[in-house]
């Protein structure tokens, strides 16, 4: 930009010569040249410069806002997780109560295994779902940490994100 305002401007080019020739002959002179921009003073290349400046900025802002996006949208799925993952850890041990007792039912012979294996597979699909979330919250706090470019500390997360 700064060029193409400069070259708006009169070019001076100020010159020197010395000469001589086969009959000993020397002449010594200067030139001056004045470049007038007379009818578009460089205001094409200065409107080209002024629209790649605008342009950049505008690409900037939408970077910036794409950023700020994707943390927000990390920052609520990290707290929707952590919901998730507290729930699901909060059904555990109902449900390992009710395979316990059904363990009992079946052993004393008051009910039958089938409902002691359905709670077991009950309970293993809770854990597994719980291991599948925390995966995801994994995940989510990467993707926070590349959107925001920085890397935060486990500890760090539990205290700005807590649910």
């Amino acid at each position: 930009m700064r060029a193409a305002v400069l070259a708006q401007f009169p070019k001076v080019v100020l010159g020197f010569s010395h000469g001589s020739d086969t009959t000993n002959v020397h002449t010594t002179g200067f030139g001056i040249t004045i470049d007038l921009p007379i009818f578009d003073r460089n205001q094409g290349n200065i409107a080209i410069e002024t629209a790649t400046r605008q342009k950049l900025f505008d690409e900037y802002a939408a970077r910036l806002f794409e950023a700020h996006s994707d943390i927000a949208t990390a920052v609520a799925d990290i707290r929707s997780l952590n919901r998730q993952v507290a729930a699901a850890e909060a059904a555990l041990p109902v449900l390992q109560h009710l395979v316990d007792i059904a363990k009992e039912a079946s052993d004393q012979g008051a009910a039958d295994a089938l409902g002691y294996f359905q709670g077991k597979a009950n309970l293993n699909q809770k854990s597994l779902q719980i291991i599948k979330l925390k995966q995801q919250l994994v995940d989510a706090r990467i993707a926070l940490e590349l959107a925001s470019g920085r890397y935060l500390p486990m500890g760090e997360w539990r205290r700005r994100l807590e649910y």
